[in-house]
């Protein structure tokens, strides 16, 4: 069964690129480069409770179809191109990468459908490397894990961000320290626990920022998710944002008052607005 936020009907899909597209990263834009005017994306939903892109359609305007892994891992490969036939009747072009697997166990690979499929067009797009390095969805996510933010945003082709909501926090920081926007966010990756120079939108303006992900070992130890937009005073708290992460500046760290905290934080913020000032951020 496939589901779309897309208008456009999968019937009139004549070109296809199919994978699980988790980080929407250069090397996917090298597979979307082969479309035509009528193409699509195939993105193969896995259940994780964590992802790089979780909301894929704020990257691109290419409509996305949706298909759950479950529904398509035990498929014979004739079963898999059956299935695409049967939901894209106009298909003559499909695009994958080099390492696609598919049908039970995987045990078919990219290279297969050229057999599968020989009254369409295969695309076989092969490893896309920067700096010899191979950008890969696993290696994004390993960058981001260890703090390593501006490699995965080299992947990536952009800073990486989360989609978060706003809520209340301790009111420390308006009343002691710095005021912060808390967030809570249950579906994205994040970063390692620490403090980084950011980016956050809301109201379709981007603002520079430095932002704290982990436990608030000086106070509450509960864990959370702030941003301390600089520079400027917001006047009401807005229900979501966009959070993109530059670079770490530093590790999660207790300290025995809040006047020593907020001298580190006051530091935190000449630091991020350093780097901000001096790296190239390409937003979304």
């Amino acid at each position: 069964m496939l589901n779309t936020l897309s208008s456009r009907n999968s019937n009139e899909i004549t070109s296809l690129a199919i994978g699980k597209f988790d980080g929407m990263h250069l090397a996917h834009f090298k597979l979307l480069e082969h479309l035509d005017s009528q193409g699509a994306i195939l993105s193969i939903h896995t259940q994780a409770p964590r992802m790089l892109t979780p909301h894929k359609e704020s990257h691109t305007s290419i409509p996305i179809f949706y298909v759950d892994l479950a529904r398509i891992k035990n498929l014979s490969a004739k079963a898999f191109v059956e299935f695409l036939t049967r939901h894209f009747k106009a298909l003559k072009r499909i695009v994958v990468g080099y390492d696609f697997k598919f049908g039970k166990d995987r045990k078919f690979s990219a290279s297969d459908l050229y057999t599968l499929c020989a009254d369409k067009e295969i695309i076989i797009v092969p490893e896309y490397k920067i700096h010899d390095l191979g950008v890969h969805s696993s290696i994004i996510k390993e960058c981001i894990t260890t703090g390593n933010i501006p490699i995965a945003n080299l992947l990536l082709g952009r800073i990486y961000t989360i989609y978060a909501h706003t809520t209340t926090g301790q009111n420390i920081g308006s009343r002691e320290l710095y005021p912060t926007i808390n967030l809570v966010c249950n579906d994205y990756i994040l970063p390692q626990d620490g403090v980084y120079a950011s980016m956050c939108k809301f109201d379709e303006i981007w603002y520079e920022s430095v932002s704290f992900v982990g436990n608030r070992l000086s106070t509450d130890r509960e864990f959370s998710i702030e941003t301390h937009i600089l520079g400027r005073s917001i006047p009401a708290l807005p229900p979501h944002l966009t959070l993109g992460f530059v670079q770490k500046i530093r590790e999660n760290r207790h300290f025995d008052t809040l006047q020593s905290l907020k001298d580190q934080i006051t530091k935190d913020i000449d630091t991020a607005t350093h780097i901000l000032r001096t790296i190239n951020t390409k937003t979304p």
